[in-house]
């Protein structure tokens, strides 16, 4: 189980901008994975309605369960670890597990695990490049018929964060844009 703070800055990006920030970072394939995401809430959307998101993520030989909940004016991740015959299982029967820290969160938010439905998916294709600030994000993620680009910048502190963020989108000609999660916008495209 691992908990942790997640401090993030968010920009939606038009294909072309993404395209420009891969070259100009000097990414390649070898930055990039695959990842699989699949989210969960209540019929009523307990989860949502508090601000907080459920998913179960695969990667190439491993996945993770992770719960994620308002904190300060961050979000707070409690993530355990699963292996891919696990978690397909779960997607399967459409639960999560029913024992580990993601469980007693759940509990704690007053979540029936018996009442938590699969409710959509989505892939992207990220990459990643970090640097002394922290973690350049660039995702592609398909939803649906859908696909969208987004940057990421994950950092310990907020502070040095939004300062490094604001001038990364000024050097490189992008305009700041109000970007919603990918939870929500793959909701959104239903």
């Amino acid at each position: 189980m691992s908990q942790q703070v997640e401090i993030e800055f968010k920009n939606s990006l038009t294909k072309k901008e993404f395209t420009r920030l891969i070259s100009s970072l000097n990414l390649t394939e070898k930055d990039s994975y695959l990842q699989e995401n699949y989210y969960y809430d209540t019929k009523d959307w307990k989860l949502k309605n508090s601000h907080s998101a459920l998913r179960i993520r695969l990667f190439s030989d491993s996945a993770e369960q992770t719960l994620k909940t308002p904190f300060e004016q961050n979000l707070l991740e409690t993530t355990d670890a699963l292996s891919l015959k696990q978690a397909k299982l779960f997607l399967n029967t459409h639960t999560i597990a029913s024992k580990g820290h993601v469980a007693k969160q759940l509990s704690v938010l007053q979540i029936d695990l018996n009442e938590l439905v699969l409710f959509g998916s989505l892939t992207t294709k990220r990459y990643e490049k970090k640097i002394d600030q922290g973690l350049i994000v660039l995702d592609e993620s398909s939803y649906g018929t859908k696909v969208d680009y987004e940057l990421e910048f994950e950092t310990s502190s907020r502070e040095v964060g939004e300062v490094y963020f604001d001038r990364f989108l000024k050097h490189h000609s992008i305009e700041k844009r109000p970007t919603k999660n990918k939870i929500v916008r793959m909701m959104e495209s239903k």
